[in-house]
């Protein structure tokens, strides 16, 4: 039987952009319009047999909605659509699944990503390098390489901070910079993905010649705003091409680093701060071994306290003999309860008594007293016999570096140490109350612009500005802290989800969008927001932070907005 075409029908095929065979009752390819023949190049040339075909596993769903088939060509994907057979003819249109597989694919991949991150984020690890070795060990492996390494950069090297398990590195460990791949990310600012160093123009390099390491992937981290160094994943192996998924896992996974990382130097910092301090009430009581020092002495017989003319004069009394109840009354009212306490325990209980107080002076000045006493027995009966002295620069001290400790140095805004504290109190104050708040995380655009183009003068006069007008606008009982270089976290008590948030929204944004003023010159900003509400969007302090983070970013990425 001689297989005929009608010509028009041929006509229209080849005039369409879609891919198209004809074939014959026996299957067999009698004509392919010309977007077949680019698609499929010398398979599937008339007068073959087309192949049988088979289902799509990945794309099921979707394939059983078109009524598909499949059909592989070597690394070419074909849906199949056959159309009903016409006169001894049948059509038959192909559809390049290729790129759908691989976006199903990559998008399996993510969310495997994504539980793995999940799960690093609720490490229950309260070493803070212990929890990255355990997550660079996971990260490791989820990637498919046999090394996971955080390295603070330290001028031409490079230190091992963390790392996955490996007889090759110990924490601590020094790098030549120019022996790493993590050099040319560094230089480069950006991630670097070597699936195959032999491949690359690295190959000749020293570290390829020296260590033998085949693949590597690896991203600047950054934390508080500043280039730490670099987190990477090498293997001695060379690795399959990385895909996009491996490489927003990779950037995700160094935000997270970079969290720890941040809250880690706070809690050096912040112990550092502790024993600094105590260093100096020990260098501050030593000194009042050898310094006059007054002293005191009160009779529970008679009620009465009687001061030497040191403790007069650190007293500002006139009289060294002199009820208790005139003692007491110089005192702070806020600190009276507290001493009676303490002075009726040592005298019924401990014997002993160690107590810091302020005492208002005449001039209406405050200063703090460190009183110390211990009951001792004599013939007239017992005796509370103790010494003090005058502290207040010791306590002023104390405060400045706990307020150091606590607050950035440039705004004067809270630190991320003390914002975590602040966030799990009024975590567990919901808890409890079976109440809810919200917190806006705040990311300032085109701040980069200002740094460049007139300063790093200008950008902290910008930031100053901006975190004032942030603390005139919030209530008192909300926390305004700064977390990196641009970036700001408001805290706000009480506030639930709802239209006065949107409100506030708009609010923080007007402020930071007016123009900073410095003489003639004129600064502007803007800023991206992302919002997190306790219960829902998280139960703790990380991952509430991080959901706002991730909102913030959500809202800035179809802009192509930077910082």
């Amino acid at each position: 039987m001689r297989f005929h075409v009608d010509d028009g029908l041929l006509a229209g095929l080849d005039q369409t952009e879609q891919c198209w065979l004809v074939l014959d009752a026996h299957g067999v390819i009698r004509h392919r319009n010309p977007p077949a023949s680019l698609l499929l190049g010398d398979a599937l040339a008339p007068g073959q047999l087309l192949p049988p075909l088979t289902h799509a596993p990945v794309l099921r769903d979707w394939c059983d909605l078109l009524d598909l088939a499949q059909l592989q060509l070597d690394e070419l994907t074909l849906g199949v659509q056959l159309q009903p057979l016409l006169h001894g003819v049948r059509l038959c249109r192909l559809l390049d699944m290729t790129p759908l597989l691989q976006q199903e694919r990559e998008r399996q991949q993510r969310e495997r990503n994504l539980s793995v991150l999940s799960a690093l984020s609720s490490l229950a690890e309260k070493d803070y390098v212990r929890r990255l070795d355990l997550a660079l060990a996971q990260a490791a492996a989820t990637l498919g390489m046999q090394a996971g390494l955080v390295l603070r950069r330290n001028g031409d090297q490079l230190e091992v901070i963390a790392h996955s398990p490996s007889p090759s590195f110990d924490h601590g460990m020094l790098l030549p910079l120019e022996l790493t791949y993590c050099q040319q990310t560094l230089q480069g600012s950006a991630l670097l993905a070597l699936h195959d160093v032999q491949e690359s123009t690295l190959a000749t390099g020293a570290c390829y010649r020296q260590t033998g390491i085949r693949s590597y992937i690896g991203v600047p981290l950054e934390v508080d705003g500043q280039c730490y160094g670099t987190l990477a994943f090498c293997s001695l192996s060379a690795h399959a091409l990385f895909t996009e998924a491996d490489a927003q896992f990779v950037r995700h996974l160094a935000r997270w680093v970079g969290a720890v990382l941040e809250r880690k130097l706070a809690a050096d910092e912040l112990s550092l701060s502790y024993r600094i301090l105590e260093e100096q009430l020990d260098w501050l009581r030593l000194a009042g071994q050898v310094a006059r020092l007054g002293h005191w002495s009160y009779s529970p017989h008679s009620g009465w306290v009687t001061l030497s003319a040191e403790a007069c004069a650190l007293l500002d009394l006139g009289r060294q003999h002199l009820p208790l109840s005139e003692v007491e009354r110089r005192m702070a009212v806020e600190d009276r309860q507290r001493w009676r306490k303490a002075f009726a325990g040592c005298l019924y209980e401990s014997g002993e008594l160690q107590q810091e107080i302020r005492q208002r002076q005449r001039d209406g000045s405050i200063r703090w007293l460190s009183l110390r006493a211990q009951l001792v027995e004599r013939d007239s009966g017992p005796l509370l016999f103790g010494v003090l002295m005058d502290v207040t620069e010791a306590k002023e001290a104390q405060q400045l570096i706990l307020y150091q400790a606590s607050h950035d140095g440039l705004t004067g805004c809270v630190n991320r140490a003390l914002l975590f504290d602040r966030l799990e109190q009024e975590i567990r104050r919901c808890e409890r109350l079976q109440q809810s708040f919200s917190l806006l995380f705040v990311d300032l655009d085109h701040f980069k612009q200002v740094n460049d183009h007139y300063g790093h003068d200008a950008g902290d006069k910008v930031l100053m500005a901006i975190a004032d007008r942030l603390q005139r606008l919030l209530r008192s009982a909300d926390t305004v802290a700064r977390v990196g270089g641009n970036e700001f976290v408001l805290l706000l008590p009480g506030m639930a989800p709802g239209r006065s948030l949107n409100m506030l929204q708009q609010e923080v944004l007007a402020q930071i969008e007016r123009p900073v003023r410095d003489g003639r010159q004129h600064y502007r900003v803007s800023a991206s927001i992302g919002v997190a509400s306790y219960p829902q969007d998280g139960g703790d302090a990380g991952a509430l932070l991080r959901f706002a983070d991730g909102c913030m970013y959500q809202q800035k990425r179809p802009s192509g907005r930077r910082g």
